[in-house]
């Protein structure tokens, strides 16, 4: 099963992750929920923060760290480039794109809302080279409005 725009939410997640072998735990519930209410990427320890607060358990570091990369292996959930010393995840919801904003003195970190400026470019790389499933992390780096300030 392939979550779609409409599907894309818990019991989607779950059923997908079941499909492929995985159980479906209140901790990976949990991780799953705070992954999902999330407006912008999380660093491991984030997540682990938030499933305490979203599901009232706190799963271990290697809890996490296994279903992120089980999640990322079945192309769930995306690696985010911040240019910071830790990994940063988010949800791949196929009914969203997601570029990033981040602002460099305060680490803040906007999911753009605009269309994307580089689609037309992965459709011309699919004609040109023959490639399949092209993706792109795009992230813009500057300083927000109140760092400037």
């Amino acid at each position: 099963m392939v979550a779609t725009k409409q599907t894309f939410g818990m019991e989607a997640l779950a059923q997908i992750l079941q499909e492929n072998g995985q159980r479906m735990t209140r901790k990976r519930r949990g991780i799953l929920q705070s992954l999902l209410d999330s407006k912008q990427p999380l660093a491991l320890q984030e997540i682990r923060d938030r499933t305490e607060a979203v599901a009232g358990i706190r799963p271990d570091y290697a809890t996490v760290f296994r279903l992120v990369t089980v999640l990322e292996k079945l192309n769930l959930v995306n690696r985010v480039n911040l240019q910071r010393s830790s990994s940063y995840f988010e949800l791949n919801d196929p009914g969203r794109h997601y570029d990033h904003l981040v602002c460099r003195t305060c680490g803040t970190v906007v999911v753009l809302d605009i269309p994307c400026p580089v689609r037309q470019a992965e459709k011309q790389i699919v004609r040109q080279y023959g490639f399949r499933e092209v993706s792109h992390s795009l992230e813009f780096f500057g300083v927000c409005p109140l760092c400037t300030t």
